[in-house]
């Protein structure tokens, strides 16, 4: 079956290397000029990220021990074990493994649009277009993803964050990830600190509007200076977001696979990966055989629908509530929230507090 991969992200060429090793044709279309850049992305992993058992020494940079939790009026340090990794060597590692599959990168190769079966590309270096018609379509190709539009996957719905980060220097713990809550800082969602090490760190926020002034407040209050800034959009899971049409199919940001609490989609991206390339292979159906990874989705988009309306009160709240089923936490990665909302809520039952946000609040929007 010949196969064409729009995006050489990690989550496509984790497809492409799949399925390129079960005997498919897999020719993969980036439309930059290399792997792996521009870097748009924090590139923190959770430890369900062994569950792939992949070189970690081939990307990592740091491995993270401790996260700290800022609210306006209070603090916890939470025992966390994450990875940061190279983005540019990460996903240079996963090019290499599609490569090695047999698959062919096409870099600087743009697609443009649709014409029945038939996908129209651009040869950016060649300045010319050319048809390809592949049996199957899988749509890698980011958050903005114009394979996605041209099929006519797009949900009205649909959002997408917009995330400023910067590469500074300073001293750093370097072995803890520093986040901030509140409605000053980060309205929604919350800003970074993710050191490199004990003196470089990735500082960053993410919200719905006016990132870039949440961003240099931040830096300013701070007194970081930037070596270097990233920015990109983020996706927003939506549950009606449909991932299969006609021989086309989503994965990664360009199917919205993002945990919106925290917005990390590298590990849950690589697991859809995985599933699809079975799907395909075994003729399966995709989106049923998802139904693990996106009830998880689900679950941290019902979350953040919650935390998109809190006050630093709440906040605070929140920090005090989650003191004492600290262990859970520890237990258990973000990527599976179900066991720490039912355990916590086990524990603490004052977090039902918050299920008053799940029907809204007058003059504050909810996503549900």
């Amino acid at each position: 079956m010949n196969i064409a991969i729009i995006g050489a992200g990690p989550i496509g060429n984790y497809a492409g290397s799949l399925l390129a090793n079960a005997g498919h044709s897999v020719s993969i279309y980036e439309n930059h000029a290399q792997v792996g850049l521009p870097i748009q992305c924090t590139g923190i992993l959770t430890s369900d990220f062994d569950e792939f058992k992949f070189p970690l020494d081939s990307f990592l940079v740091n491995t993270i021990n401790t996260i700290d939790v800022d609210t306006p009026h209070q603090h916890l340090s939470v025992r966390q074990k994450d990875y940061i990794v190279c983005r540019k060597r990460f996903d240079n590692f996963f090019a290499d493994l599609a490569r090695n599959a047999g698959a062919t990168i096409f870099l600087s190769h743009c697609f443009l649009r649709r014409e029945g079966r038939h996908l129209i590309i651009k040869d950016s270096v060649k300045d010319e277009e050319k048809s390809i018609t592949p049996d199957l379509v899988i749509a890698a190709d980011g958050p903005l993803s114009p394979t996605a539009k041209a099929y006519g996957f797009y949900h009205p719905e649909r959002k997408n964050y917009y995330g400023v980060q910067a590469i500074v220097e300073g001293n750093f713990e370097p072995h803890t990830i520093k986040t901030y809550f509140g409605r000053d800082v980060c309205p929604g969602l919350f800003a970074w600190v993710a050191p490199e090490s004990a003196s470089t760190a990735r500082v960053g926020v993410a919200t719905l509007k006016n990132s870039h002034h949440y961003f240099e407040k931040f830096m300013r209050e701070h007194h970081f200076t930037a070596r270097e800034i990233q920015a990109g959009a983020i996706p927003l899971y939506h549950p009606r977001q449909a991932l299969q049409k006609d021989n086309c199919y989503l994965v990664g940001d360009a199917s919205g696979y993002v945990k919106a609490t925290t917005l990390g989609g590298l590990v849950p991206g690589l697991q859809q990966a995985k599933v699809l390339a079975d799907c395909i292979l075994h003729h399966k159906n995709y989106e049923e055989e998802l139904g693990k990874v996106r009830r998880r989705m689900w679950l941290h988009w019902k979350l953040q629908g919650i935390f998109d309306q809190f006050n630093d009160q709440d906040w605070d709240r929140l920090v005090t509530y989650t003191r004492r089923v600290q262990t859970v936490l520890e237990k258990h990665t973000r990527d599976n929230p179900f066991p720490i909302v039912v355990k916590a809520l086990l524990k603490e039952p004052r977090f039902l507090y918050f299920t008053k946000y799940l029907w809204g609040k007058k003059g504050v929007k909810t996503n549900f």
